[in-house]
């Protein structure tokens, strides 16, 4: 049965205020405080609609034309297309006599060499067929962001120990709000396209790793600068043969490793930034990696495939425990206090948990029911809540707060935000309805996050299909 048969019907707008009441619905059981204290909450919190930000900024570069076009010598066209697209690319560009005027022997070089590459490429999608979807479309199948390649918003991240917020918008430029900032910091330089991922370094205020389609970007950012548009020089490209596009980015607990993974590539790279190197980890089955998650204590990673295989690691003698997931690859996940890792497949309104394995229990065998399983906690079917309105269904993402007490959850066919009360004891994981969250008008939920170092309980911040950022506290009453 559907967690949200226990849910009431949605009233319509025309029954509430309109104010923050008329987009969250309480389950009968859950508790609040008062609406000016969930109001006071956020009143710092940065103020965000991306649309009004990327309208200015177009309407900016619109009215002040600043260069005259010129025609590029071929050779510079070539490196050009080459530097952003690619070989192949440059390749064609090269063998296409409509634009290769000035030399018709490079010409015919170019498309012989074309060709060959082409066999080679087409064997290489023979045996191994996840590589055939190439650049951003990668990027679109496996993002957990909805409508990632069109929406406003196509990710965020709560910087861990203040409140700063990084927001990739659909520009491709990455925008840095703070509490106690007045302005904005753009973040963009020539390599950085089709964005993917964010992730802030722990325990810096100015470094965050940027995932596109060309590989990693570490950017310095000095917090008391006040430079909006910080120049390249303060960006570091990291860059690894066949790992393209970097489809999801993720700093360790502790800020010694960054995590990288692209669909692409069934190797996981773990960089250390400040030599610019990577070390592979590689494994023969499951394909290219989508994402990888690192558990609250930094001792496990999980990693998940674009295959139904997933793999979770032991990050002291870097050792993996193969899973295989029912039905689909794993969609999304996320770690819990007490090394509690929760995820969904693809197509399944279920969610389950891994708890009783040999290494979370740290070398421990699994108790008493025998082999290891993933155990199904919560099932949320799609279920009719009246008025018209649907909520549960396919997982899209999930977020676990950090301290373990409220799990959000998007979905893929309907567009109400979940919100569940998460309580452990011991190994037993128990989770209760808390709360409905929906958008104003046709809005719908593009991707969500929770703030790191919110004391007043839990704050979700989700990013809606208009380009508004909303800052959702979790504020229970005594």
């Amino acid at each position: 049965m559907s967690i949200f048969q226990g849910f009431p019907a949605l009233p319509s707008p025309e029954d509430t205020p309109l104010c923050v009441v008329n987009e969250v619905y309480c389950c009968a059981n859950s508790r609040f405080g008062n609406i000016s204290t969930f109001t006071n909450a956020t009143k710092n919190h940065p103020k965000i609609n991306v649309t009004r930000d990327i309208q200015h900024h177009k309407v900016s570069d619109e009215n002040i034309s600043l260069y005259v076009d010129v025609e590029d010598k071929l050779l510079k066209k070539i490196t050009s297309v080459w530097y952003k697209q690619g070989f192949l690319d440059a390749l064609s560009l090269a063998a296409d006599p409509s634009i290769n005027r000035e030399s018709p022997l490079l010409a015919v070089t170019a498309s012989y060499v074309l060709k060959v590459s082409n066999l080679f490429t087409a064997f290489r999608y023979f045996i191994q067929p996840h590589l055939k979807d190439i650049g951003p479309k990668i990027v679109s199948k496996y993002s957990r962001s909805r409508n990632w390649n069109s929406a406003p918003i196509k990710c965020l991240d709560w910087h861990p120990h203040t409140t700063k917020i990084a927001v990739a918008t659909a520009d491709d430029n990455v925008r840095v709000y703070s509490a106690d900032v007045a302005f904005v910091s753009a973040l963009k330089c020539k390599a950085q396209g089709h964005v993917s991922s964010l992730s802030w370094r722990p325990y810096s205020a100015s470094e965050i790793a940027v995932g596109c389609e060309q590989g990693v970007i570490v950017w310095t950012v000095d917090p008391n600068s006040m430079f909006t548009k910080p120049s390249s020089s303060n960006a570091v490209v990291l860059k690894s043969w066949g790992h393209s596009p970097v489809t999801d980015v993720s700093w360790c607990p502790s800020g010694a490793l960054l995590a990288s993974c692209s669909a692409a590539d069934p190797a996981l790279l773990l960089w250390d930034v400040a030599l610019g190197t990577a070390v592979p980890l590689r494994r023969v089955a499951g394909g290219g990696l989508v994402f990888t998650r690192w558990s609250l204590d930094g001792t496990r990673l999980f990693s998940a495939t674009s295959s139904i295989v997933f793999r979770v690691w032991d990050t002291d003698a870097w050792r993996a425990e193969r899973w295989v997931a029912r039905g689909g690859r794993v969609a999304a996940a996320c770690w819990g206090p007490n090394n509690v890792m929760l995820f969904a497949a693809k197509g399944e309104p279920v969610i389950y948990a891994l708890t009783d394995t040999p290494l979370l229990n740290g070398g421990a065998g699994p108790g008493a029911g025998g082999a290891a399983r993933a155990q199904a906690v919560l099932d949320v079917s799609k279920a009719a809540l009246g008025g018209g309105e649907a909520a549960g269904g396919p997982v899209l993402d999930m977020c676990w707060c950090p301290r373990g007490r409220y799990l959000a959850i998007t979905f893929e066919e309907t567009h109400l935000v979940a919100i569940f009360a998460t309580t452990q004891l011991h190994t037993q994981l128990k989770i209760t309805p808390c709360c409905l969250v929906r958008g104003v008008g046709e809005e719908t939920p593009t991707t969500l996050a929770f703030q790191h170092d919110f004391a007043e309980g839990a704050c979700l911040t989700v990013a809606w299909s208009s380009g508004r950022l909303q800052h959702f506290p979790v504020l229970c009453s005594s």
